[in-house]
């Protein structure tokens, strides 16, 4: 999938925009997608000193990519660049995306209470009618884009609560 013009013209300095966009139709995209190793120094908390317009606390977040991580990045980059060479690409432009695009684990479910917040069926231990059913629930997302795996657990978990089986 070739990136779309108004994002050439934004990205790219001056004398590259006019050559990009008569080349963007022969341009193609290759994302590559590595999970980090789940830490526990890797978490989300409260940050009382930063409060929204409601009084409400922020978030702080705390991530660092272990070694592995880097060396999957750096893997998984090295093949990407192989295969479009391969597939007859000249050159190849990488840009890294710095999200936390399908953040996974920070209110896990699980058998055991001490490491884990909710029950299998994603209510939260220790307080009533609580239950998450998004992305944080999974302590894993085994490194793909986890919506239907959310969407699913979300209408098992909706069951039960409309079923009155909690």
């Amino acid at each position: 999938m070739a990136p779309p013009p108004s994002l050439m013209r934004a990205m790219l300095p001056g004398g590259l925009k006019a050559i990009a966009g008569a080349l963007v139709a022969n341009l193609t995209g290759l994302l590559v997608i590595a999970e980090d190793q789940p830490r526990a120094e890797n978490r989300v908390e409260l940050n009382p000193s930063a409060v929204d317009r409601f009084g409400l606390p922020g978030a702080r977040i705390f991530h660092r990519y272990t070694r592995r991580d880097l060396a999957a990045r750096k893997a998984l980059l090295s093949r990407a660049k192989q295969v479009l060479r391969e597939a007859g690409a000249l050159f190849s432009v990488t840009w890294n995306v710095n999200t936390f695009s399908h953040a996974v684990g920070t209110v896990r479910m699980g058998e055991d209470p001490m490491t884990s917040v909710l029950d299998r069926d994603c209510a939260f231990r220790g307080v009533p009618n609580l239950w998450v059913t998004d992305g944080s629930v999974f302590p894993t997302s085994a490194g793909v884009n986890p919506s239907l795996t959310i969407a699913a657990n979300a209408l098992r978990v909706g069951s039960l609560i409309a079923g009155g089986v909690r």
